[in-house]
């Protein structure tokens, strides 16, 4: 099977070669294929399907999908494209660029001039303890179980053990509340990632325009001498803007389309301005602070939330991008053979690295 593997999106016309760098075994070459303006950065692919790799080999195949792409960013904007994304022949990948033209011209465009800037916080967690241990509430716990049989007091103890978590929590949302606070007016966008261990106290992405950057990093300087050295930050830059604009790519299910479909009441062709008047009708109706009681409302609107994003992927998907689209323009449900799902998402690739990262 002639298989692709996509790293990116770039605006280019002719072709380019970025040297043998990629993913897989055998011809490891990154080169693109264009379409009117854009081009999609490729390498053929032969290695084994992620599903199967262990821990290991998923995350060092992770960091050389992103290595690739940091790459390219030296020389275009570059637009992400999920980890793991492989399409069937060169054919394909042109008729992807040729079926999402418009959404990813404008995607591209947004991002142009702009770099993501990571800021990752830590803490001395063992000092931190020590702090809260020496507060007056944990002194008072601990000494109505000092002395006494674990047996007799294990309930207790399991308190005073919640309760000391708590207060760590607390103290870690302070600080990042004042850290983001301090930084985000220098940012165009901000996405918050998972922390990693309890002994980080801020992970976050921030949106900046290039020429900002030198402003950013002095201003996480002034941030650093604030806190008087209690904060230990790591600047991650320039990068690619994972967090803000990575690209998705799916091929249709009609199964999933047909239920997706009856959930929102729709009829056999929809517009993406009819998924989402029947989203918000429903969404109203069902919501969970709408239901109080009911266990089982939470579940039905992300259900609900689910269908109309997979439905307006497919009206997004599926227009001609020659010319962008009307959002009446109606679509029968009937999806091609080469038709894809082109969704723009938000931290896909931070989320592949993390969960990764958990998983080892």
């Amino acid at each position: 099977m002639n298989q692709k593997y996509i790293y990116g999106i770039v605006p280019f016309n002719g072709e380019s070669t970025f040297g043998p760098i990629g993913l897989g075994i055998g011809s490891r070459e990154v080169y693109t294929v264009t379409h009117r303006g854009l081009g999609c950065v490729i390498s053929d692919y032969q290695g084994k399907e992620f599903q199967a790799m262990a821990k290991e080999e998923l995350m060092r195949s992770l960091m050389t999908h992103q290595a690739v792409i940091e790459t390219i960013m030296k020389r275009y904007p570059v637009l992400p494209v999920k980890f793991g994304t492989l399409l069937v022949g060169s054919e394909n990948v042109r008729h992807f660029l040729e079926q999402g033209y418009h959404q990813l011209k404008t995607a591209l465009q947004l991002i142009r001039d702009k770099v993501e800037v990571e800021i990752a916080a830590t803490w001395d967690l063992g000092k931190v303890l020590q702090e809260i241990g020496s507060e007056e509430e944990i002194i008072r716990l601990k000494e109505q179980v000092l002395d006494k049989p674990v047996e007799e007091t294990l309930e207790q103890r399991i308190q005073v053990g919640k309760r000391v978590k708590e207060l760590l929590d607390q103290r870690r949302d302070s600080y990042r509340s004042r850290m983001i606070g301090f930084l985000k007016d220098m940012a165009l966008d901000v996405q918050p990632n998972a922390l990693l261990s309890d002994e980080m106290v801020l992970n976050v992405a921030f949106l900046i325009d290039r020429t900002r950057e030198e402003d950013f990093v002095c201003r996480v300087e002034e941030l650093d001498v604030l806190l008087h050295g209690e904060i230990v930050f790591r600047i991650i830059d320039p990068l690619p803007p994972y967090s803000f604009s990575t690209i998705e790519i799916a091929s249709p299910n009609t199964n999933k389309l047909e239920e997706a479909r009856h959930l929102l009441g729709l009829g056999d062709a929809i517009s993406e301005t009819e998924v989402k008047e029947a989203y918000r009708r429903l969404g109203a109706r069902i919501h969970p602070d709408h239901n109080h009681g009911d266990e089982q409302a939470g579940q039905r609107f992300a259900k609900l939330h689910e269908a109309s994003a997979l439905l307006l992927a497919y009206c997004r998907g599926t227009r001609d991008n020659r010319h962008g689209h009307a959002k009446e323009e109606r679509y029968p449900l009937a999806p091609g053979r080469d038709a894809f799902l082109i969704s723009l998402k938000r931290s896909a690739a931070r989320e592949d690295q993390e969960a990764a990262a958990l998983a080892i």
